[in-house]
């Protein structure tokens, strides 16, 4: 099982670094961002100089955390109570603790989510495209986020996640984060299609994969 669970996560990090090339050329395919180019990465670095450098944003995460497994409650038909949080762990009481329920904390990131829906409601009553560098910088600085504890969490707690292999399972969020965070982009700007991102996805991986078979093979 040791030997399958290395395989798998040598096979997830080309997809890893095809995921990201796409949404990077997704990204900066947005004329207003283009201009300048660097919104989402220096979002994401920042984020990762407070992280290490000067301080953690513990009681954020875990509230969030516990929110998102309440939310994912909410949508599985269950109901959600006693949350507690504090700024080393978090908990909740929920109805209806399925698949879904356990992992939506890790698979959405909320903080992202919410810059998102911020930005939408806000685009009804301004024009909100002169402010989208800074829209790109929050979600390149929340989904930072977001990943860094993620990796913290599932190192730490041992999760039933973790269980069938840290790298693989970091691997396997690491995509679904950027494929829904390009989705709520895509639906934000015009210029960005989610479906081209996933054919373009898709075709790269492809290619890899068949060319990497044919040559170890063939």
């Amino acid at each position: 099982m040791k030997i399958l669970r290395l395989f798998i996560s040598i096979l997830l990090i080309p997809i890893c670094v095809i995921v990201t090339l796409s949404f990077y050329n997704g990204i900066f395919s947005i004329k207003d961002v283009s201009k300048t180019g660097v919104y989402f990465i220096l979002g994401a670095l920042l984020y990762s100089v407070i992280h290490l450098l000067l301080f953690r944003l513990d009681f954020l995460y875990v509230f969030g955390h516990e929110c998102m497994h309440a939310f994912a409650t909410f949508c599985s038909g269950g109901k959600a109570s006693n949350m507690k949080v504090s700024g080393k762990e978090g908990s909740v009481k929920t109805t209806t603790p399925n698949f879904f329920v356990i992992l939506a904390p890790y698979l959405l990131p909320v903080y992202t989510i919410l810059v998102a829906i911020v930005y939408f409601i806000l685009s009804f009553s301004i024009n909100v495209t002169a402010y989208s560098g800074i829209f790109i910088f929050l979600i390149g600085f929340t989904l930072m986020f977001h990943l860094a504890y993620t990796a913290e969490s599932m190192r730490d707690k041992q999760s039933d996640l973790v269980k069938a292999g840290y790298l693989s399972s970091i691997s396997f969020i690491y995509i679904v984060n950027l494929i829904i965070v390009f989705l709520i982009i895509s639906l934000l700007f015009r210029e960005v299609s989610f479906i081209d991102f996933i054919s373009r996805v898709y075709v790269k991986t492809k290619f890899f994969y068949y060319s990497f078979w044919k040559q170890l093979f063939l």
